[in-house]
């Protein structure tokens, strides 16, 4: 009996809503990032404005959050649920506009890799900016391919307004929005169409976004002198070919395979991918309208990584793996587009099938170690929760203070304290922590916090050295990479 086109759409829709909230509800997990989130629609929308100024990111993302987690709670669950809708709605451009201008063919092939790349595990579960700027870049090149066709003032608003909520998610949306303004530019002179109306476009992009301008050469300014992103080397240029595949997070520990295991079966992988692609470009080549999208899409999709990757070589390292995402969008959709032209040769369909299933095992695998990692967490927080009992004072010293946040998400409504010698409360913000200079107003008794972190380990035991006149140790727990250590004044125990 032959499926109907309709019921895949809705089986493939069922199966990854299922998939998905099930990973938002496993994940117990509170990465610094995501506890960041947490804290910061807690502020103002006006502060948050002027807290992303401050940071490395465009303030939308937060506003949305925030707005969302006003109508519908502000559960851990309900704010990964608002990623997982941002990854939903890439779905449905798959099943409405990719679907009308492109086919079935291709549609369902883009809804299929969506769904089995490993990488979407981690777009739905993170409470970040980067599932909503993937559907925005998405939708900004999809309308842009319909004002190519059309040039109807619709398809130019929904243009506009697609683009400049790129923008306003993430600094990668905003290069993207750039490599797709810059090729339907091309497009259109080449094609001897009317560009005028992309230049007036355009103009009201930098209006809309000029607000945000200062901020972020503050924000080029600010990272030039000190920012969190490492230079680039080889082994992150690997890493960076392989992340979208990896079957596990890129930080987590190999424990259910090795690293040789895992790249001889990516390096398998990604050359299937790589023979299907060269059998269809050496086929068709560019007189081909869908190798030409193909093209294109991937084009629009590497853009703004090329360029993250040139400054990060002359200037500043300012290319991290997870921005990638922000146009992972139009990596699959150039794949479908790849994928739908290999029907035409039967002998290379049963290579596609390999590949659709090899994948498929590799998403497996990432939910396997997704979920038992995330157990493993759900087991570490309980047994923080035991030690802690009724403990009400915590006190983290400055250069360990990222682990704060995270703790009184697990642990709240306690007493949290920051050791600092310069008082400067906005250093830390949107985390609100009592800042002390010393330990003197905490009592007899306290909890010690402190991170698995290895850049500053020496400095937490010099710190923790200087505590042993005054403070015994009387009991400790080491939970993920959390180290708890009960302190009590000896002048007390004697």
């Amino acid at each position: 009996m032959k499926i109907s086109k309709g019921v895949i759409y809705v089986l493939l829709l069922v199966f990854s809503g299922c998939l998905f909230a099930y990973l938002d509800i496993k994940d117990t997990s509170i990465p610094y990032d995501d506890a960041y989130s947490v804290f910061m629609i807690k502020a103002s929308y006006a502060d948050i404005w002027k807290i992303t100024a401050s940071d490395v990111h465009p303030p939308l993302y937060y506003w949305g959050l925030k707005t969302f987690s006003g109508i519908f709670g502000d559960s851990i669950a309900v704010l990964r649920f608002f990623s997982l809708l941002g990854i939903f709605s890439v779905l449905l451009l798959g099943c409405f506009p990719i679907r009308q201008q492109f086919g079935d063919r291709v549609a369902i092939l883009f809804l299929i890799l969506i769904i089995i790349f490993p990488v979407t595990q981690y777009l739905v579960t993170d409470i970040r900016m980067y599932s909503w700027t993937m559907f925005f870049v998405l939708a900004c090149a999809l309308c842009g391919y319909k004002v190519f066709k059309r040039e109807r003032t619709k398809d130019w608003g929904l243009f506009l307004f697609t683009s400049v909520c790129a923008a306003y998610l993430h600094n990668y949306g905003l290069l993207s929005v750039l490599g797709i303004y810059s090729i339907l530019f091309i497009c259109l002179f080449s094609q001897k169409k009317n560009w005028s109306k992309l230049i007036v476009c355009g103009l009201l992009f930098i209006a809309i976004y000029s607000p945000w301008l200062f901020p972020l050469i503050s924000q080029v300014r600010d990272v030039s002198q000190d920012y969190w992103i490492k230079p680039l080397t080889i082994n992150d240029l690997f890493l960076h070919i392989y992340y979208f595949y990896s079957p596990k997070e890129v930080w987590l520990p190999f424990s259910d395979f090795t690293k040789l295991q895992m790249m001889i079966g990516l390096i398998f992988l990604m050359s299937i991918q790589l023979l299907l692609t060269l059998k269809i470009l050496a086929s068709f080549r560019w007189k081909d309208k869908v190798v030409r999208f193909a093209i294109l899409s991937f084009l629009a999709f590497l853009l703004p990584i090329l360029i993250g990757a040139f400054i990060s070589l002359v200037y500043l390292p300012v290319l991290a793996t997870r921005y990638m995402t922000c146009s992972f969008g139009l990596f699959v959709l150039s794949m479908a587009f790849v994928f739908s032209k290999i029907y035409e040769f039967p002998k290379y369909k049963k290579l596609l099938y390999l590949f659709l299933f090899l994948l498929f095992v590799d998403g497996g695998f990432r939910l396997y170690s997704g979920v038992k990692y995330y157990n493993q967490t759900e087991i570490a927080n309980e047994n923080i929760a035991r030690f802690v009992g009724n403990t009400e004072v915590f006190l983290v010293n400055d250069f360990s203070y990222h682990v704060m946040p995270r703790l009184e998400l697990i642990i709240p409504e306690r007493k949290y304290y920051v050791l600092i010698q310069n008082h400067n409360i906005e250093t830390f913000r949107p985390f609100i922590f009592n800042i002390i200079e010393d330990e003197s107003s905490l009592g007899d008794e306290f909890v010690l916090v402190h991170q698995e972190r290895e850049a500053i380990q020496s400095d937490f035991r010099i710190y923790q050295a200087s505590l042993k006149d005054r403070y015994l140790t009387i009991d400790s727990l080491h939970a993920s990479d959390i180290y708890l250590y009960r302190l009590k004044k000896l002048d007390i125990i004697n």
